[in-house]
C-alpha cells in the first residue's frame, strides 16, 4: 500500500474535511439515496443485529471541484424519528461527518480497509486501486456504519 493511500485510508479525523480542504471548499455532498431499508446481513454482523432487520440508509458521493471523490454508505441501526439521533435521518446533502464529529462526537472503532481485484481498465492510462474502509459510530443507542470507497478520481486529484 502506498504512504499516500494510507495517510487517507487510516486518517481517523474528518474525512469531510479533509476533502474540503483539498477542494478549496468547492465540495458537495451528493445524494443518491436516504431510505429505511433492510440491512445488509455482513452489516447486521457488523452492528451487532440480528439479520432482516430495517434501518436507515443513505449512500452518497462526495465530490469535489464536481468530481465524485468517495462513493458513502451510512448504515444506522434504527430509523426512529422521535429518537435523540433524528437529525441522522434527515441529512439530504449536509455532510454526515457534520454531525459524527460535530458538537456532541461519536465515539469511533477501528477502521477496517480492503482494496477490491483491480477494476477493467480500457484507456491507456494507469489504473488507480481500488480501496474502500469501514468503521462504526457510537454514541448511546445510536451505531452508525459507514462504509467509504475511495474513487481514482481522488487519487488522480492527489497525484
Amino acid at each position: 500500500m502506498a504512504e499516500i493511500h494510507r495517510d487517507w485510508l487510516f486518517d481517523r479525523s474528518s474525512l469531510t474535511r479533509r476533502l474540503r480542504t483539498l477542494s478549496d471548499d468547492e465540495f458537495e455532498v451528493i445524494l443518491l439515496r436516504e431510505t429505511t431499508g433492510p440491512i445488509l446481513p455482513q452489516e447486521c454482523r457488523v452492528l451487532g443485529l440480528r439479520l432482516g432487520v430495517m434501518g436507515w440508509i443513505r449512500e452518497v458521493y462526495l465530490a469535489g471541484f464536481g468530481r465524485p471523490w468517495v462513493y458513502a454508505r451510512s448504515v444506522i441501526n434504527h430509523c426512529d424519528p422521535e429518537d435523540n439521533d433524528s437529525a441522522l435521518l434527515q441529512l439530504g446533502n449536509v455532510p454526515l461527518g457534520s454531525l459524527l464529529f460535530g458538537e456532541k462526537p461519536y465515539k469511533r472503532s477501528e477502521i477496517e480497509v480492503c482494496r477490491y481485484r483491480d477494476a477493467c481498465n480500457a484507456s491507456s492510462r494507469p489504473a488507480y486501486p481500488l480501496w474502500a474502509r469501514r468503521s462504526v459510530f457510537s454514541r448511546e443507542q445510536t451505531r452508525v456504519l459507514v462504509h467509504e470507497m475511495f474513487l481514482p478520481a481522488l487519487w488522480e486529484e492527489l497525484s
